[in-house]
């Protein structure tokens, strides 16, 4: 990723040089000047209704390390950006890159980054109309981007549900570090058919883990009753599960980086109707029913469903500590 010698380095290129290369590199999916890059500020038409913003970093020793290629981390910057995105509901618009790294990243190292980058947008028709380049230190190497995107229905919140709301999962869960946490796929259909589908009352992505991500669906003075056999183990948090000797389930609430959804469906759904509706729809995307909001009468947030115990994991990925 990094090199001693200047020659194989961006530092051999310089800035303006190389942000004319990035362009090239990024082909089809940069637009033209002046929706594209070139000029102090990009200009775009700003779709009809209401707009949605996010962004999100990808820092070399925090989110990926020499096991992950270049390729899959450029991948990885855009798509956690859009599964932000899908925990909204929305569609992606246009987005801003910005990186930040030494002089001595090897240009051919930037240049795959760059390519699961191009790759990536156009796969989710996302148009990359400008950003900045910034210097750090030799040896480190961080990526910013923020994204735009549109709803075409009210947007889903964290904090819509109620009590009586039934809980519900995509996918599988646990052991992210062995591949998911890279090779994942955005939720977006997903998203957007809760959206407008009428039945969803509260939606956001799995990032941070089951056991931190989980309590910001909660209502006040509610609590989150499981079925602890339905929680979808991955098979990687299985797989994790020998190597630390920790429960499989432990895994499942607390790795994060899942980037899965996470939702609530209102108390009155037909719920056998709406996981019917859902396996037509997306086949390929498993979907668990793992619980029901329900009063909080012993100030545990989580508990088993069967027993009414309290489930001892309480705490995901903490950022700052």
């Amino acid at each position: 990723m990094f090199t001693e010698h200047k020659e194989d380095s961006i530092g051999a290129l310089g800035e303006v040089r190389l942000i004319a290369q990035i362009r090239d590199w990024l082909g089809e999916v940069v637009p033209a000047c002046p929706e594209g890059m070139g000029d102090d500020c990009a200009v775009v038409d700003a779709p009809a209704g209401l707009q949605i913003l996010t962004t999100d970093s990808l820092s070399y020793g925090q989110h990926f390390d020499d096991t992950v290629s270049a390729h899959d981390a450029g991948a990885k910057l855009i798509k956690r950006n859009l599964s932000d995105i899908a925990a909204m509901g929305g569609r992606p618009g246009y987005a801003l890159l910005t990186l930040l790294c030494g002089n001595d990243l090897r240009l051919d190292w930037l240049a795959a980054f760059i390519e699961g980058i191009r790759q990536t947008c156009r796969h989710y028709n996302v148009a990359l109309v400008g950003g900045d380049i910034s210097s750090l230190p030799k040896g480190h190497f961080s990526s910013v981007l923020s994204l735009t995107g549109y709803l075409q229905y009210p947007p889903l919140r964290r904090t819509g549900a109620s009590k009586g709301d039934t809980i519900y999962v995509t996918g599988s869960l646990g052991g992210s570090i062995q591949h998911k946490h890279h090779g994942f796929e955005p939720r977006l259909a997903e998203g957007q058919w809760l959206a407008q589908s009428g039945a969803c009352s509260a939606l956001m992505d799995l990032t941070d883990g089951l056991a931190k991500d989980l309590r910001e669906l909660l209502p006040p003075q509610c609590a989150a009753y499981l079925h602890m056999e339905r929680i979808p183990l991955s098979e990687a948090a299985c797989q994790r599960a020998t190597e630390t000797g920790r429960p499989p389930l432990e895994h499942a609430f607390c790795d994060g980086e899942d980037y899965e959804l996470l939702f609530t469906v209102k108390a009155k759904t037909e719920l056998d109707r709406f996981e019917a509706d859902w396996a037509a729809r997306f086949p390929g995307t498993p979907l668990s029913r793992i619980g029901q909001i329900g009063a909080n009468e012993g100030g545990k947030p989580y508990l088993d469903i069967k027993t009414n115990t309290a489930l001892p994991w309480m705490k995901g990925y903490e950022h700052l500590t």
